[in-house]
């Protein structure tokens, strides 16, 4: 009797154990979930578009993400806006070489955004520009953005084959 007293408590708490388990993956879930609010849908299939003249970095009304990607937009135009530092950039991005062929007009809509593990997003888009550099500025362009101290920022960017 005391065996079967005994199977039947540890049982009981291995049964226990595993509830809490899953109630701490329900919570982490949930954060994870409130972490990434959906973007408003204005912002899918809106054209942005900028040229060497009017690359003049401004976010005060723009959607977060939006905002991160007009940044890094108008970096790769002209690196050497007073907006444009090391820290809030992928590194490729201030380059400067003359073979960079770095474009002068730029435009893009955004296609699709996808949250992924890690409080990452894809921002995928689809972009035209005037010239090649890197073939991240023509066709569909997938911005990598990340949260830092709050805001949203490019961590990279790549292309994908049409």
């Amino acid at each position: 009797m005391k065996k079967m007293y005994f199977m039947l408590l540890s049982l009981v708490l291995i049964i226990s154990c595993s509830e809490k388990e899953e109630e701490k993956q329900t919570e982490i879930e949930t954060k994870e979930l409130q972490m990434f609010s959906p973007p408003s849908a204005d912002i899918i299939n809106k054209q942005y578009t900028f040229n060497q003249s009017s690359a003049v970095f401004s976010c005060e009304k723009e959607n977060p993400i939006i905002c991160a990607i007009n940044h890094v937009v108008q970096c790769t135009i002209d690196p050497k806006l007073a907006a444009c530092g090391k820290e809030s950039l992928p590194k490729f991005i201030l380059m400067e070489d003359e073979s960079l062929q770095r474009p002068t007009e730029m435009s893009y809509k955004v296609t699709q955004i996808k949250p992924l593990m890690g409080g990452i997003l894809h921002v995928y888009t689809q972009s035209q520009c005037n010239n090649n550099w890197f073939g991240l500025c023509q066709g569909q362009i997938i911005y990598v953005l990340e949260q830092k101290n709050q805001n949203w920022r490019v961590s990279d960017i790549f292309a994908l084959g049409n």
